[in-house]
């Protein structure tokens, strides 16, 4: 059986490796310096400080060498460089977004693997869920570490918090519960609530707590909620009630990747929406399309792609559609549509 680093570590192997989720890093290492390297340095300082104290002779009417700028940070440094990273970002900007006094926050950190552009959070395998429940526990450690007090994980039944409670014990430093619990929310209750990848059946709970903890003065985050999630399909009135419940909330990290096109769409608050696409010149890399006050998503996703990705003409324009992409993009509505009827 593995350890719960291992089921990290397992889950930040594959977030690495594909690149619409994470940016190669191309920092040198810490430490990596070789000893000709340093020495060069101590040389240069030494150079700097025997000019600084010299006094005035041949060598005054010498010019300094000038010092070359450092370049300018690249875009895509804001882009996580693996899950832990992009972790500690999202429980960052969530702990900054309750102190500005946002009541409700959504986190999603969606895993290339665990994760489908059209239908939503998968969990075909097994240990995908376990997978799941550990991202979830480094957020609500990292969250907790950052300052908030009081954190309680709600996670989506019973029998998933005994089972997280066994394996965790008390080497935790928040509260599991069960969103099936009574008094979820009592009237002394401090604190954080944290649902941990709500599904659509406890919609209805979800909302009661988070009303009742609002009213109390204290914020609630849905992380990696699959309330719309093409697994489960729900009535017309739940869906409304569930959209009216989504829409009082606001996204304070997304990491969401983008597999069809090699990009990444990325929100960390208070920033605006960022779209990146793979830069064809620097493998590894990203470029920063745009930034948008409201995500963008459907129709108008796919044609900010399109004319980003189209090449251009001796004109100057952009050329035609070509018939497979006219053909590629009525699948795509297609898709979507399916994917309407199902949620």
């Amino acid at each position: 059986e593995c350890d719960d680093d291992d089921m990290i570590s397992s889950a930040t192997t594959t977030t690495t490796r594909c690149a619409t989720l994470t940016k190669a890093s191309h920092r040198a290492t810490p430490g990596t310096r070789s000893r000709r390297g340093a020495a060069a340095t101590t040389r240069t300082k030494a150079q700097k400080f025997a000019r600084l104290s010299t006094s005035s002779g041949d060598d005054d009417d010498r010019s300094l060498a000038p010092v070359a700028a450092a370049p300018a940070p690249r875009e895509d440094e804001v882009l996580p460089d693996n899950l832990f990273d992009a972790v500690g970002q999202a429980a960052k900007a969530t702990r900054d977004a309750m102190q500005r006094g946002v009541a409700g926050s959504i986190v999603e950190l969606l895993i290339p693997e665990l994760w489908d552009p059209m239908s939503g959070n998968v969990m075909s395998e097994s240990g995908d869920q376990l997978k799941v429940w550990e991202i979830s526990r480094e957020f609500l450690s990292k969250l907790s570490a950052s300052g908030a007090t009081g954190v309680k994980a709600v996670f989506p039944d019973a029998g998933a918090a005994a089972m997280l409670r066994a394996r965790w014990g008390d080497d935790v430093a928040f509260e599991v519960a069960s969103v099936d619990d009574r008094n979820l929310v009592t009237d002394d209750f401090e604190g954080v609530l944290v649902f941990a990848a709500p599904d659509p059946m406890s919609l209805e709970k979800v909302q009661k707590a988070t009303g009742r903890a609002n009213e109390l003065g204290y914020p609630v985050v849905l992380l990696n909620p699959r309330l719309a999630s093409g697994d489960a399909g729900v009535g017309l009135n739940v869906r409304r009630m569930r959209d009216n419940f989504l829409g009082k909330m606001t996204v304070t990290y997304s990491l969401r990747p983008l597999p069809w096109c090699n990009g990444s769409l990325y929100k960390s608050y208070p920033s605006a929406w960022k779209l990146f696409l793979e830069d064809p010149e620097e493998p590894g890399r990203f470029k920063l399309i745009d930034e948008y006050a409201q995500r963008p998503a459907g129709e108008e996703l796919d044609d900010i792609v399109d004319a980003a990705l189209r090449p251009v003409g001796e004109d100057g324009e952009a050329t035609e559609k070509t018939a497979a992409e006219k053909v590629l993009g009525m699948m795509r509505e297609m898709q979507r549509f399916a994917k309407s009827l199902s949620n």
